[in-house]
């Protein structure tokens, strides 16, 4: 009897640290499969909205208020199995990619509070909700950490020349493409042809949970730019 109750007293305490342990980790969140392709951007086929959103020359661009709309990965999360291999579709101007491994426990909003504080820009219909909107924040000096405190990107002030001019950071770095001359959007919003834009691939050996984001300092640092895919299997 006496083995008997110690043995339904440490269920008792095993069960919520399992559970403290799934809810920590967040690469099972969604089915794997073998491969992901994700949009680096978005394809502007139009103005943004209504005023002050541009309606004509310049739709999407560095001067225009609604810009940050253009900002995102889509999807913002995949998951593959290990050893697949993702697909980054380049869509509009001004993008650079690279990728780091983060803890299996960042989420989006904690890593965007060292970026620009407050509302995930994804969630803001307005321009004037915005606060980093095209604004010199993007110039300053950030430290970027995962969800176990540990650094992920230092990214120096810009002083306007490659590569404090990118979110330009090495250690630990995966890959990078685009540091010194921007990556070239497509004309049309599919198709892998001329017009479809430039496509990144990478292959992921190793399970975890990795961030992609857009070197541009403004579009990851004022408009979070910044997206996850996380790698499951033995």
């Amino acid at each position: 009897m006496r083995f008997r109750l110690l043995l339904v007293g440490a269920m008792f305490v095993a069960a919520p640290l399992v559970s403290l342990a799934q809810n920590g980790d967040l690469t099972h969140q969604q089915p794997a499969t073998p491969d992901a392709t994700v949009d680096f951007g978005v394809f502007a086929a139009g103005p943004l909205g209504p005023p002050p959103c541009l309606q004509a020359g310049g739709i999407g661009g560095p001067v225009d208020p609604c810009s940050y709309k253009l900002h995102h990965l889509t999807p913002e999360e995949v998951t593959i199995e290990k050893g697949g291999q993702v697909t980054f579709q380049i869509h509009n101007g001004g993008h650079a990619l690279s990728i780091f491994e983060v803890s299996k426990n960042t989420t989006r909003d904690d890593l965007g509070q060292f970026l620009c504080a407050g509302p995930d820009p994804s969630t803001i219909s307005q321009p004037s909700g915005h606060a980093c909107n095209l604004s010199a924040a993007a110039d300053a000096a950030r430290v970027v950490l995962d969800g176990k405190g540990d650094v992920v990107i230092m990214a120096p002030p810009n002083t306007g020349v490659h590569p404090t001019n990118r979110v330009w950071y090495e250690p630990g770095r995966l890959m990078s493409a685009g540091g010194v001359q921007f990556l070239n959007g497509g004309t049309t919003a599919t198709g892998t042809g001329a017009t479809g834009g430039q496509l990144i691939t990478f292959r992921f050996l190793k399970t975890g949970r990795y961030l992609v984001h857009c070197m541009n300092r403004v579009h990851f640092l004022n408009d979070w730019m910044f997206g996850f895919v996380n790698v499951v299997g033995d």
